[in-house]
């Protein structure tokens, strides 16, 4: 097979040479190859293809462009580069339009002053100077409250910094404060320029000379009078009505600002408890990925031989050439391919399985904390630790590739059920929030219209006794809003994606379900056993006991074994030393934790001993098709144990043995290989979406168990890929 020549930049001794940090430094990569078999994006495997793979070549670095300049920015659109000076000018020009609109009428009238201190009173004047001070009551609320969170976060940074997170919870209440500030200074302002001026409400004597139309009179005449038996009708009620009106505007805004205020601190305090654990795992997790991508595309640029099909696949999700997604961002920021693949189960695997072949050193089947370091080098230390760590949660030390997909696959399911359970509850509270805001303005309407319809005052009595009717027609759908509530907010049994083990109060056996969809009254599970949603009330699920799975730690299981009741107690330890060598195996210590135990649990009419047998997964239970396997695997080697001791049943006098020919004991060690296998994925991921199942993804990863990084038997420097 024939090669391009190039003339080699560094040492052939290594797949690294040893650079400062630099732009200008140079990669390692490897050469293409015009070959069919590269063409068609086919991987280097360890057996059969290993004759295949090309020389080590070392060519000038394709990432960054030469022209690259990390100091000079993006270019954006005037709009972009100042939407927010745009915002802010825009904002403060409609304030001083409106203000100068509303000064107007007050300049006009303001000859009237002089009659003021005379004692006479402009109707015209106070009106124009109430609405000028209600918007300046309004923009100064408006103000104060956008100003507001910069100040808390400038005051909680010198104070305690942990409150600084609290500075958007004031934008959030823009809308409720502007409200109440704004009305309370219209009302305010009401009563002491208008309500309290008695000289507005009395009609003077009409000058003999005037000629023009009093606007004053007309104002008193076409004023609102409720009361039509007045004892002086120069007098009028309408400053009584408005200020009633006024008033139960300002009790709506107190109440609209405590409902939202309460919406706001339940919204915030639910998903601080719900969310906020796996939002930050999940955060840690994509950061580690995205450093260790980045890192893989430094060593092997995006579209080399050999990893063309995997970086089709990590950018449009099928693998089949360059779609849209690719040929539009096939020069993208890592951040936006990283995240576009975590949406999909197939660009998930097929980028686990680039990070994982490119850092592992060749001939090697795990990858270790040392391999980062190597890649990012000593001055990035901490870095590649902190990245590790956060991917091998389970703390073996070593990740392999079937490992690596899981928690890559793992990793995206958390960020799609985040995502999904903060929907739900966002809408559940929305319509909790607009119950209560229905509510408030029935109750303010209601007070006003019976305080001025006497007619409907006396009908109070027929109003309550109709009301009280009502209650049997809806006493059951309050039952259940009011219980829902308190069940989802306060009780905050599961969230979105959960495994919960549903029992009646007095039962034992459980229906084993996921949370698919959580609503206000009902909650809506996916069955383990056989794929069926169960829609059940939340009134009812707060009469039954469950179990969440997927909050609980690493998960125990206990397998009953009876044996004859002449074993001996040397054959219980040597069985107790069999399961304990299969657990701390190398093959084995991924699945479950390395502690075990066997005790006598009854001796029963002694004629057989029965034996409890105690192991612990290395992960709780919320994946059904992993625990399934895993606990078939301990079954399986739990039979082999037996098998291989010669321990009797109940009932036996000694041992049967079996002998078995070379054939049959392939066969055998096969079928043992086929039943102790560990998924790498499960289907049930796949059952809401057309995405790649767990069988296929298992079959593609298996192409290639070895990594491809060449190592240096020198300090390396790291692979510097930009700021």
């Amino acid at each position: 097979m024939s090669l391009p020549k190039h003339k080699p930049t560094g040492s052939t001794s290594s797949m690294y040479s040893s650079h400062p940090p630099s732009l200008s430094s140079e990669y390692i990569n490897i050469a293409p190859s015009p070959s069919k078999a590269e063409g068609k994006g086919q991987m280097y495997t360890k057996e059969g293809d290993a004759n295949l793979r090309p020389p080590i070549t070392y060519l000038p670095p394709p990432f960054p462009p030469p022209s690259y300049d990390p100091t000079v920015p993006a270019r954006q659109s005037f709009m972009r580069r100042h939407r927010r000076f745009i915002k802010i000018v825009a904002y403060f020009t409609v304030i001083i339009l409106v203000t100068a609109a509303l000064v107007v009428p007050v300049f006009l009238w303001r000859g009237r002053w002089a009659e003021e201190r005379k004692g006479a009173s402009d109707l015209r004047l106070h009106l124009s100077v109430w609405i000028l001070a209600s918007w300046g009551f309004f923009i100064l609320s408006n103000l104060l409250i956008n100003l507001l969170p910069y100040i808390f976060r400038v005051l909680a940074r010198l104070f305690n910094p942990g409150w600084v997170k609290y500075w958007r919870v004031f934008r959030f209440m823009r809308f409720g404060t502007t409200m109440l500030g704004g009305v309370l200074g219209t009302y305010c302002s009401f009563v002491y320029i208008i309500h309290n001026d008695k000289a507005l409400f009395k009609k003077g004597p009409k000058k003999p000379d005037s000629k023009s139309m009093d606007w004053d009179d007309i104002l008193k005449d076409l004023a609102i009078n409720a009361n039509k038996k007045l004892k002086k009708p120069s007098e009028s009620d309408w400053n009584k009505i408005v200020n009633d009106i006024l008033t139960m505007a300002v009790v709506w805004a107190v109440l609209f600002f405590l409902e939202q205020a309460a919406m706001l601190f339940v919204s915030i305090h639910y998903h601080y408890r719900a969310d906020g654990i796996r939002i930050d795992e999940s955060k840690r997790r994509r950061n580690a990925l995205l450093t260790l991508y980045e890192a893989s595309i430094s060593l092997y640029a995006p579209f080399q031989a050999e990893f063309r099909s995997e970086d089709a696949i990590i950018r449009n999700g099928k693998g089949a050439g360059k779609g849209k997604f690719l040929s539009k961002f096939s020069s993208c920021n890592p951040k936006v391919i990283v995240d576009h693949a975590l949406e999909d189960q197939r660009s998930s695997a097929a980028m686990a399985k680039r990070i994982w072949i490119s850092l592992v050193a060749e001939g090697r089947d795990v990858l270790t904390v040392q391999d980062i370091i190597e890649v990012l080098g000593t001055h990035r230390r901490a870095e590649a630790e902190e990245a590790f760590a956060n991917l091998d949660k389970n703390e073996n030390g070593d990740i392999n590739l079937n490992e690596m997909v899981l928690i890559v696959l793992e990793t995206g399911r958390t960020r799609r059920v985040v995502y999904q359970g903060m929907t739900d509850i966002n809408r559940a509270i929305n319509v909790l929030d607009w119950m209560f805001r229905a509510l408030i303005m029935m109750a303010v309407v209601i007070f006003g219209i019976v305080r001025y319809i006497p007619s409907l005052a006396k009908m109070k009595d027929a109003a309550g006794f109709a009301a009280l009717g009502l209650t049997w027609g809806l006493g059951r759908s309050l039952y259940e809003f009011i219980n829902g509530v308190i069940f989802i907010f306060f009780k905050h049994a599961y969230d979105v994606g959960d495994r919960v083990e549903v029992y009646n109060m007095a039962a034992t056996n459980s229906v084993s379900v996921t949370v698919k969809r959580v609503s206000l009254l009902f909650t809506v599970f996916r069955r383990v056993d056989n794929g069926k949603d169960l829609q059940i009330g939340n009134d009812r699920l707060a009469l039954k006991r469950l179990e969440n799975v997927s909050r609980s730690g690493a998960n125990r299981e206990e397998v009953s074994v009876v044996v004859d009741f002449n074993t001996t107690f040397t054959d219980i330890q040597n069985l107790k030393f069999e399961i304990q060598r299969f657990l701390t195996s190398r093959e084995n210590k991924r699945d479950y934790q390395p502690d075990c135990d066997v005790r006598v649990g009854s001796i029963f009419e002694m004629n057989k001993l029965e034996l409890k047998v105690k192991f612990t997964h290395k992960s709780n239970w919320s994946n059904e098709e992993l625990r399934a396997a895993r606990s078939s695997k301990f079954m399986c080697a739990l039979v082999a144990a037996i098998r291989r001791l010669s321990t009797p049943k109940p009932g036996s006098i000694q041992p049967v043995l079996t002998r078995r020919d070379e054939f049959e004991e392939r066969s055998e060690q096969a079928a043992y290989k086929d039943l102790t296998v560990i998924p790498v994925t499960s289907d049930e991921l796949a059952q809401d979406s057309n995405v790649a199942t767990g069988a296929e993804i298992e079959n593609w990863i298996g192409q290639a168990s070895t990594g491809l990084r060449r190592r240096t038997d020198q300090t390396n420097g790291g692979v510097y890929f930009g700021t």
